[in-house]
């Protein structure tokens, strides 16, 4: 329930989260709950009930236009409204802001605001560099040349760091969202220690994908992976990885460990020698869903003929035991610490890996991180929506060289995903979204009624 806990002059109410940690919040624990199980119905619904029969099947456009506005004023919302009515603070969200920014080079210690003043402006010449050097995929991902079509320009947005004025509109926007980023979006005050827990998960992980790619394929899966462009794409992705994890780790994330209380209850730890037995259960029945989903999807995409030997059948399995096992592993070993907890992050995950439908190996994959990425999040010294960029865009753009090239075979994982990326649009592929969509209609109907919760 919201409350004034000792210490707190705020005249904002605060809320404890699942995690233990306190946090400004307007509203009460339901009523986080239920705008975020809202919106993710919305956005399913949109996307497989609307779009895809009328928009894709039936090719009626009016529909596709209605989806997509309907998801931009969305977005809007989520971003620019659900913060301010729900009092969350810019670190809630893991961001930094200019009045954080300057106090911190203007208060503290001599050598940490220098340090922090030396970083900053480091990042943001950095990013203007990369915005000159990359314009074409900054250009791409901001979409300027269908904007540019939109307003009636001719212009070849592409061309613009040769052209004047065009030069000076790429500096211009350079400067401006660098220092949007530098001096504002990035939060200093914890970077050290949420960049320390990034890297102890990216690390383990990062290793898990080149041995699962080097089981599958040999050294042929390295035989055309340039690192230059293997180091552009993780930086991209970053970027990438910064927005998606603003709307799903920052938005869901925050409504969810809102929405529910640390649990009390002596049986939601595992200890001692019980601990590393669950996990290793964990580990193992990770890996054999993840056989029989892999084997069963395979045969069902490519027929029973795609893998033509037992060596082969042998040599899959083998890698979704290395690539699958360490994952079941961890979560077992996190959920021993907290079951609740962990529960929560793997309610609040499935609305990071559900919007990659229908791409199910792609669900699969962000579920898992999306999992990771909510559980660390909880803890305000890991809050820092940079740092889980970065885990994002380092395993990301990894897994898409290992994994979303032709070279993968049948293990590859198509990184399109949606209505509008659906191959060959057919009536059965709604099957599983409207499977999912029920799923979630069912959790908020049970939290609704059961949910002690629900009663505040």
């Amino acid at each position: 329930m919201n409350n004034y806990p000792i210490g707190n002059t705020s005249k904002v109410p605060v809320i404890q989260t699942t995690a233990g940690d306190w946090e400004q919040e307007r509203f009460s624990r339901k009523q986080n709950f239920v705008e975020a199980m809202s919106v993710m119905l919305i956005i399913l619904c949109a996307l497989w009930l609307v779009a895809y029969p009328f928009g894709v099947i039936m090719k009626i456009q009016p529909f596709n236009v209605i989806v997509n506005l309907t998801l931009v004023l969305g977005g809007a919302y989520l971003l620019f409204v659900a913060p301010i009515l729900h009092k969350d603070t810019t670190q809630s969200w893991g961001l930094g802001n200019p009045i954080q920014y300057w106090h911190l080079i203007t208060t503290g210690p001599t050598i940490k605001r220098r340090i922090i003043l030396i970083v900053s402006l480091i990042v943001f010449i950095g990013l203007n560099i990369v915005n000159f050097q990359q314009w074409r995929h900054v250009a791409r991902f901001f979409q300027f040349q269908v904007l540019a079509r939109t307003f009636g320009l001719s212009v070849d947005v592409y061309q613009l760091p040769q052209q004047f004025p065009g030069v000076i509109f790429v500096f211009v926007f350079g400067v401006f969202i660098s220092a949007l980023i530098a001096f504002g979006a990035i939060r200093y005050d914890n970077f050290h220690t949420a960049f320390r827990t990034a890297m102890i998960i990216a690390l383990p992980l990062l290793l898990v994908i080149f041995i699962s790619a080097y089981i599958q394929r040999g050294r042929d899966a390295f035989q055309n992976l340039s690192f230059s462009r293997w180091a552009l794409g993780v930086f991209g992705y970053i970027f990438w990885g910064f927005v998606q994890q603003l709307l799903f780790s920052s938005y869901f994330g925050t409504r969810f460990r809102k929405a529910f209380a640390p649990s009390n209850q002596p049986n939601n730890k595992i200890t001692g020698e019980q601990h590393i037995k669950k996990s290793l259960m964990f580990g193992l029945w990770g890996a054999v869903v993840a056989i029989a989903f892999t084997c069963i999807s395979i045969s069902i995409a490519y027929g029973t003929d795609a893998i033509p030997s037992v060596a082969i059948w042998i040599q899959l399995i083998l890698w979704i035991t290395v690539f699958f096992f360490p994952m079941g592993f961890l979560y077992g070993y996190f959920y021993c610490k907290d079951k609740k907890r962990m529960l929560v992050a793997t309610l609040s995950a499935s609305c990071f890996g559900m919007i990659h439908i229908d791409s199910y190996g792609l669900v699969a994959v962000t579920w898992i991180l999306g999992i990771v990425l909510v559980y660390v999040f909880m803890e305000e010294k890991n809050r820092n929506l940079v740092a889980l960029g970065f885990i994002h865009g380092l395993l990301g753009s990894t897994f898409g060289e290992m994994f979303s090239k032709e070279s993968a075979g049948v293990l590859n994982v198509d990184y399109s995903v949606g209505p509008w990326n659906v191959e060959e649009p057919t009536w059965k592929v709604l099957i599983i979204p409207v499977i999912v969509i029920l799923i979630y209609v069912s959790i908020l109907i049970a939290y609704l009624k059961k949910a002690p919760e629900a009663k505040i």
